[in-house]
């Protein structure tokens, strides 16, 4: 005889149903960060997969008339043993390393690959709840107050989720136990619908997968990370040797070479390029010096040669983080703030402003790279201030991603020159652009075979 459910417990299968359904979502997008980024194309693929999959699995739902506590165990089972493999950042890792790197399958090709064959399913079978516990609860309420009451605890149940998610667990135990935790709830759900007079297969089967997926979670997590965050996976690689030979500490962010110490304190070679434009070249002291994106603190980690550096972040563990396993002290002062927000809102003027916010490799987040962003650092600049950019990009600007970037700021920025590290046909390099706020209206006189000034020019300037 097959298990008669409550209604108070199959209100509470669609309530926790609709936090994992939420809590899946922020999760893939949280995952698949490191691998393709948080552009707006990779987030609306994600959603959009998401959306489709569970309208389909909400007409699948509503198809099973028998068998439908049965349907759903499966259900519960098969997407706790999806989302403790298909979520994990080892998964995942491999996954993009031999689509993407080994069969040279465009990103984005890669990305629909996998939330078609790994999220799909899963979302699908989840969108199946609600029309088959509707079918449980067929009492002799309306069919409108029926689904209201589903959908209303759907809802509430996606949006504790989604709050839950971010702000609690992620934010204190990191994304390894979010992953576990949501497999723990679909767990839970397996448990509200299992009759212990059923084979004991299923209940085998959930144990193997809880376990099999806190191995490859969390134990992978602290084997590979020294923490994870909402923002980032941060690892500190010690004992790394630079192509110029230079060995020290690496700080990785989101599978990007992030920072690096040498045992002078030196930095990457564009911040040593930075450091000798404003500090050896430009003789800069006592200036206020606002550093977008922290990473390892490493453009004052050598001095601050007079001057007062702050650095503003938008994870504020990565201070913490820093400090303890990377360099010690950090010289200058840190906020943790979304970095266009900050711009915009604090009135405080500055000298010198470094851009150098990335969340993966190359990939710098798309709100930062607009022509009303660098409006907002020009206006947070004061007369005669510097702004530097660290871009990666084709140095030759012959792909369409590097000549915009160079359009974008020389449109804000009417004086700028462009320092590569190096040139070279395809490979993106680090390109230094330094741009100068001009008080004086801006110059545009050309030189022509008619009107040729340059060399009394020449003699003025010199």
């Amino acid at each position: 005889m097959p298990i008669i459910l409550s209604p108070t417990r199959i209100l509470t299968i669609i309530l926790l149903e609709g936090f994992v359904t939420i809590s899946l979502e922020i999760l893939t997008i949280r995952q698949l960060i490191p691998v393709v980024g948080n552009s707006v194309i990779v987030t609306s693929l994600i959603i959009g997969i998401f959306l489709l999959c569970l309208a389909y699995g909400y007409r699948a739902g509503g198809l099973q008339n028998s068998d439908l506590i049965e349907r759903l165990q499966r259900n519960f089972l098969w997407c706790a043993l999806g989302i403790g493999i298909g979520l994990s950042y080892l998964f995942i890792t491999y996954f993009f390393s031999f689509s993407h790197d080994k069969l040279g399958i465009p990103l984005l090709v890669s990305l629909l690959s996998y939330l078609l064959l790994v999220t799909a399913p899963i979302i699908y079978l989840l969108g199946q709840t609600v029309p088959i516990t509707m079918s449980l609860l067929h009492q002799q309420e309306s069919a409108g107050k029926l689904a209201g009451k589903v959908l209303h605890l759907s809802t509430l149940g996606s949006f504790l989720g989604a709050v839950l998610t971010t702000l609690v667990v992620m934010n204190f135990l990191g994304v390894a136990w979010t992953v576990l935790a949501n497999c723990g709830v679909l767990a839970l759900l397996f448990l509200l619908l299992y009759d212990y007079k059923q084979s004991a297969f299923g209940m085998g089967l959930l144990i193997i997968s809880l376990g099999l997926s806190y191995i490859i979670n969390r134990g992978m997590e602290q084997q590979l990370f020294i923490a994870t965050t909402p923002y980032a996976n941060y690892l500190v690689i010690a004992d790394t040797q630079l192509e110029s030979e230079q060995k020290g500490k690496l700080l990785s962010v989101n599978g990007s070479a992030s920072s690096f110490i040498g045992a002078q304190k030196q930095g990457f070679p564009y911040i040593e390029r930075i450091k000798a434009i404003l500090f050896h070249e430009l003789e800069l002291k006592d200036k206020n010096i606002l550093v977008l994106g922290a990473g390892g603190f490493s453009l004052s980690a050598a001095g601050t040669f007079d001057n007062h550096f702050t650095y503003v972040d938008i994870d504020p563990a990565i201070y913490p983080l820093v400090k303890r396993y990377f360099v010690n002290p950090i010289q200058g002062n840190f906020i943790a703030a979304d970095a266009r927000q900050f711009v915009k809102l604090h009135p405080h003027r500055y000298d010198v402003i470094v851009s150098d916010a990335y969340s993966n490799t190359q990939s710098i987040p798309a709100h930062l790279l607009t022509h009303e962003h660098l409006i907002n650092i020009k206006q947070a600049l004061k007369p005669q201030g510097i702004a530097i950019f660290n871009l990666i990009a084709n140095p030759l600007l012959n792909t369409p991603y590097a000549k915009r970037l160079d359009n974008t700021l020389r449109n804000v920025f009417s004086s700028c020159t462009v320092n590569p590290l190096q040139f070279t046909w395809q490979r993106p390099v680090n390109i230094i652009y330094v741009c100068q706020v001009n008080t004086e209206e801006t110059d545009k006189t050309i030189y022509t075979d008619d009107r040729n000034r340059a060399s009394t020019d020449y003699f003025v300037a010199k």
